[in-house]
């Protein structure tokens, strides 16, 4: 049985006023294997660029958003395959 983890982009700090941020980069292709912790993709607010990490072991599968998107803090970019 195959488990899936959604990677969701985090708030990226209390200051943060803005509701989106843009996908600059992604730092891993589909089907690739991931590692908890590892960096998946670099995002970017009015005020910083942050990378963000895989939250589980597992294959990058179903990538949702493109470099050049804009979403919205929680919204589920990927899924990583167990």
């Amino acid at each position: 049985m195959q488990m899936r983890k959604e990677v969701t982009i985090p708030r990226l700090g209390s200051s943060d006023e803005s509701e989106e941020v843009k996908i600059l980069r992604w730092l891993k292709e589909p089907g690739s294997h991931v590692k908890k912790g590892e960096g998946l993709l670099e995002v970017e607010t009015d005020k910083v660029n942050v990378e963000v990490e895989a939250p589980d072991d597992g294959t990058l599968d179903l990538v949702s958003a493109k470099e050049g998107d804009f979403v919205k803090f929680g919204a589920i970019v990927a899924i990583i395959e167990k």
